[in-house]
């Protein structure tokens, strides 16, 4: 690996890992007396004006958008937000390991949706990753171990939110397409998220929160820097000035890890030997299927 190389790879998994940390937030929030809608509400709020400040302090240009793409925007946004809403109810349903497992497996749905949309072939190497992938989660979910202690809301909630990363990765490409900067598609998707969760949000909440205390309001900035704003920065520095292949590689595997270390290391979830078989199983599965073109764009992101 070329010395110049090391730092953008360091990116991808710092990415990974601020992305497996946001059920820390969620779980903490959620302990407090923080419903999901305001939870995701409360990081986006503050994500868009970081984002706005990166902008101002950049590139100014990147404010502008044709008004005949605002759907691509609009619909990008939707999927954030219905990403973001099925995750936290996922992690507040199931482990960290869990959550950051099946959302691992957005590449399946993006599979199937390239099929679905564009007539692309799925080759057999890939329809067995696929299988054993979905193994490896049912490994990690305690099915087989303790069917009793399942959530059958965490891990539907799970799915649902692979489905809607996938969902979102169409679409912001679609956008990209169009010469958009990441920056500028994730500035309007956080704004017009915020703007959609706003009328379903306890505002007082949010407020309440901060009134108690400056640690407060420092955990909602850390929560919306490290949830959302630094892992998608790092992530874009990561494939387009390193190597996108195994930047998005390293993103993509080091999110479960880092969930499953998170989840033992502040509410002591500990996984047992099947399950780690079965995380273990499922990271690499999509790490295959993902690997074979070390194109730009990876399908989880």
């Amino acid at each position: 690996m070329p010395t110049s190389k090391s730092p953008y790879l360091m990116m991808a998994v710092l990415s990974g890992v601020l992305w497996g940390s946001a059920g820390i937030f969620v779980r903490i929030l959620g302990d407090w007396g923080m419903d999901g809608v305001t939870i995701v509400f409360s990081r986006v709020l503050i994500a868009v004006f970081m984002m706005g400040a990166l902008i101002l302090a950049t590139d100014r240009r990147m404010f502008r958008i044709e008004a005949s793409d605002l759907w691509i925007f609009i619909v990008c946004a939707l999927s954030m937000v219905f990403l973001n809403l099925f995750y936290t109810i996922s992690v507040s349903g199931a482990s960290l390991s869990l959550a950051a497992v099946l959302l691992s497996m957005s590449p399946v749905f993006m599979l199937l949706m390239a099929r679905a949309l564009f007539g692309e072939r799925i080759t057999r190497r890939k329809t067995g990753c696929m299988l054993l992938a979905i193994i490896g989660c049912i490994l990690v979910s305690g099915l087989l171990e303790n069917p009793g202690s399942v959530s059958a809301e965490g891990i539907g909630a799970g799915i649902a939110a692979a489905f809607f990363y996938a969902f979102y990765g169409i679409m912001s490409k679609r956008a990209a397409s169009g010469g958009y900067s990441t920056y500028t598609i994730l500035f309007y998707c956080i704004l017009f998220s915020a703007i959609v969760l706003l009328p379903f949000s306890d505002l007082n909440a949010v407020v309440e929160y901060g009134s108690e205390g400056h640690g407060n309001i420092v955990f909602l900035v850390i929560q919306a820097l490290f949830s959302s704003v630094l892992p998608y920065i790092f992530y874009t520095v990561a494939v387009t000035k390193g190597e996108a292949g195994t930047g998005s590689l390293l993103a993509a595997c080091g999110e479960p890890m880092a969930a499953a270390a998170f989840g033992l290391a502040f509410f002591t979830e500990i996984p047992s030997p099947l399950m780690i078989l079965g995380m273990l199983l499922a990271v690499v599965s999509i790490a295959v299927m993902c690997s074979p073109d070390g194109k730009n764009e990876h399908p989880c992101r």
